[in-house]
């Protein structure tokens, strides 16, 4: 494979940014039967039970979207309609409680041979509506809500009944699972352990290689909708820093490009390959931990956010792709949804001296020469900041967050520690200070991210890594949820974001753009934006003799 010189590479434009998303669509007829595409994927998870703790990754999202039915999908602004293959029809009523009845599609099948029914449904609510701890779950948001799931006209019919309104009711079930693996705590925790035992999609497992790092999925020859174009699809779990080398060099066909200048331009410029991009579901953020004893104190955790220039964050890592840089103060709201405001006060300006001003109201006063590391009570004023090791602009983010809390007297000791650990090792289990990755609050921003501003649950974080709560946020976002009018919900989701700013429970940096680097002859494949990717329809167009 050959390269053409960086500075003939176009950079992204504005334009970029005004796109729903970049696919590079084509109709099925021109493209041809066949082929395996290599995916890249970021680690091998162990867990692939999505709702399960530490099955709550990207990689587990990314591969079951083409194993596993889902209601409803969206379309490229985040609009969310029915999917034939699965639901033919649906409605939904307010007269005294809110009802959902789905008709489902009588063809859809699991591989067990076993029909997709309203029990599925009712197995799932069940076991993730919070009543039985026993089951090992993220988030009940959404589900707790659900007073029954009863059959319709006959097993084809679901019918969910809700204790009270719930908005976002089409992000539920995403993806539906088996009665047979969520009847049971034990299945529900121990069933998706390093396996996906059961499929209903376009394509099915055929293996998982922990010694190669693959996941290996085939066409499903009973699938019941458009056959898979495709034969396969083998993702393949790369250390962070490897995946640029595999793509130049053929090893795979498509993976999430970095933001890293240099990573982008090589990749932009392979001779069969591009970088397709449109505005992100994610955005960039720091999150502190405020269990650490000196980030318990929420004026050391705004001192913080004082203390980092997100602008100059976010121009390392977007301005050398031509991507727009434009700051992000909101966590719930991306500036491409309707609603988004900005709730941060003053809490968002770069500002040194009210940095120090809140360090030294918390007791940690710099040494008498006005320079150095903050001490108090003999320990000085040291965090400690996790990145995932060979990720080149993961360290360079971090190289620049230490340097600047350096300048208000906080030493960051930075660590690199494997990608595949990050989360289970390190972020879930509270072993770090300063984090900085990414959340997708998407199209259902409360459901999507309820769980990482909650409140303990019967003394379990949960998905709140930063296990900072305030009733009050928990509070707001239950009502945003509750409410079918959509201007009193985006008001209540924006109050929710103003307490998070006051309560210094997370730094929003920036919106991310996604940028997907494919293989020039795949089509239907890239960046989404808002959207869902119809994987039946990935594949690679034909040559002009093939049609």
């Amino acid at each position: 494979m050959t390269l053409v010189a960086c500075q003939d590479v176009p950079l992204l434009d504005s334009r970029a940014a005004s796109v729903e998303s970049d696919l590079n669509p084509m109709p099925r007829e021109d493209l041809r039967q066949g082929g395996t595409l290599r995916w890249g994927i970021t680690e091998l998870p162990t867990q692939w039970n999505p709702y399960h703790p530490q099955g709550n990754v990207e990689t587990v999202t990314t591969v079951l979207e083409g194993l596993m039915p889902s209601p409803f999908v969206l379309d490229s602004g985040g609009t969310p309609h029915p999917d034939p293959d699965y639901v033919v029809d649906y409605s939904v009523s307010v007269d005294e409680r809110q009802t959902l009845r789905l008709s489902l599609n009588p063809e859809a099948r699991w591989s067990t041979g076993d029909p997709i029914t309203w029990r599925d449904y009712a197995a799932l609510a069940t076991a993730l509506g919070g009543d039985d701890q026993r089951f090992h779950m993220v988030s009940p948001v959404g589900y707790d809500r659900i007073a029954e799931v009863a059959p319709g006209e006959n097993q084809f019919e679901v019918v969910v009944v809700f204790d009270e309104p719930y908005s976002e009711y089409a992000s539920l079930f995403y993806p539906l699972l088996p009665a047979e693996t969520t009847s049971d705590p034990d299945a529900f925790n121990e069933d998706f352990r390093e396996t996906i035992p059961v499929t209903a999609g376009p394509f099915t497992l055929d293996n998982i290689d922990p010694t190669a790092r693959t996941v290996t999925v085939t066409r499903d020859d009973d699938w019941w909708g458009e056959p898979a174009m495709l034969d396969g699809i083998t993702y393949r779990a790369l250390e962070t820093g490897a995946f640029e080398g595999a793509f130049l060099e053929g090893g795979i066909d498509v993976f999430t490009v970095p933001t890293e200048t240099s990573s982008f331009l090589r990749t932009h410029g392979a001779a069969d390959g591009e970088v397709r991009a449109a505005p992100g579901q994610a955005y960039r953020h720091l999150t502190l931990n405020g269990a650490a004893p000196a980030l318990s104190d929420v004026r050391v955790r705004q001192a913080i956010f004082h203390g980092v220039d997100r602008r100059a964050l976010a121009d390392a890592a977007l301005g050398g792709i031509g991507w727009p840089v434009e700051m992000l103060n909101n966590r719930l709201l991306l500036p491409n949804r309707p609603g988004y405001a900005d709730n941060s006060g003053d809490l968002s300006e770069y500002d040194p001296d009210a940095a120090s001003a809140l360090l030294d109201d918390a007791g940690w006063p710099r040494p008498e020469s006005g320079e150095g590391v903050r001490v108090r009570d003999g320990e000085t004023l040291t965090l400690r900041m996790v990145v995932p090791r060979g990720h080149a602009a993961g360290r360079d983010e971090a190289a620049l967050i230490r340097d600047m809390l350096e300048e208000i007297g906080v030493e960051v000791l930075v660590e690199e520690v494997s990608g595949d650990e990050l989360f289970s090792t390190y972020v879930f289990p509270g072993n770090y200070d300063l984090v900085a990755f990414n959340y997708a609050p998407g199209a259902f921003p409360v459901t999507a991210t309820r769980y990482q501003w909650a409140e303990q649950w019967d003394g379990d974080w949960a998905g709140n890594v930063s296990k900072i709560g305030d009733p009050a946020i928990d509070e707001n976002l239950d009502a945003a949820l509750a409410t079918l009018d959509p201007d009193q919900s985006t008001e209540l989701i924006n109050e929710a974001d103003r307490l998070l700013w006051e309560n210094g429970h997370t730094l929003p940096l920036y919106q991310r753009p996604q940028l997907v680097a494919v293989r020039d002859d795949v089509a239907n494949l890239g960046a989404t934006g808002l959207g869902s990717l119809r994987h039946a329809d990935i594949g690679y167009v034909a040559a002009p003799d093939d049609t």
